[in-house]
């Protein structure tokens, strides 16, 4: 019984891909923008479903992704409105993907024996973090200090953490399973900065594409990490 609820929700979530990508190649707004919408939660029934040990934090992710995603198709009721509660829903997802990743590190470890990464990591967030609010800034309908300019600015710092994080859960476990989370994690990071550039900078065709590609890796790299039976154990560093 559990191996067909498996089978038809990956059906359900790979037709969905396939509906979202098609939206996006043929420029049909609402169909890509609905389909994306109900991909999520159905990799939270997957989690629920498939994983034996489940986390508090991992599900308080896809969950309140799944909540920002959903907040988005609702956006033309009142715009304003519904992109803040996205938005919201994303950061405190973010946070609670980043608290799960941490709470298997030790960071008297991570001091110890990657002190140089961490070190290159910071300069890296912070150049990104300057980098993609120029890019928000050249919009010139913008306004600076806002409670929207602070939680854009929020949300961004919230990726680029995720992206710095997983990096070093990477390399402190050693897992493919810690590999797996990495490589989501960059596909998703890249897929916003792409999208970043694609609302602020140039409503360009090919960078809508590139996004969108990004996006259906990074939800096939999570569809992965959350069937897969891998290396279930971390190699933990002492």
């Amino acid at each position: 019984m559990k191996t067909n609820k498996l089978k038809i929700v990956s059906a359900i979530i790979a037709v969905l891909c396939c509906i979202f990508l098609y939206g996006v190649l043929f420029g049909k707004d609402t169909l890509s923008n609905y389909s994306r919408a109900f991909i999520l939660p159905f990799f939270v029934y997957l989690y629920f479903l498939e994983s034996e040990t489940k986390s508090r934090y991992f599900a308080g992710f896809l969950i309140a992704w799944s909540i920002g995603e959903l907040a988005k198709i609702f956006g033309s009721f009142d715009y304003a409105l519904f992109s803040k509660v996205s938005n919201m829903a994303y950061i405190f997802g973010y946070i609670n993907l980043i608290i799960y990743m941490l709470r298997s590190m030790k960071i008297t470890v991570l001091l110890e024996k990657f002190k140089t990464p961490m070190v290159v990591l910071v300069g890296f967030v912070l150049y990104t973090i300057f980098f993609l609010n120029q890019m928000i800034l050249a919009d010139s309908a913008i306004e600076v200090y806002t409670f929207n300019f602070l939680l854009e600015c929020t949300y961004n710092v919230c990726i680029l953490l995720i992206l710095s994080i997983s990096l070093l859960n990477y390399l402190y476990h050693d897992s493919k399973r810690g590999l797996l989370l990495f490589l989501a994690s960059v596909c998703i990071v890249f897929s916003e900065m792409v999208q970043v550039a694609y609302i602020f900078v140039a409503a360009d065709y090919l960078l809508n594409v590139v996004y969108a590609l990004l996006l259906v890796t990074g939800f096939y790299v999570v569809y992965v990490y959350i069937v897969s039976k891998i290396n279930a154990y971390y190699k933990i560093l002492s």
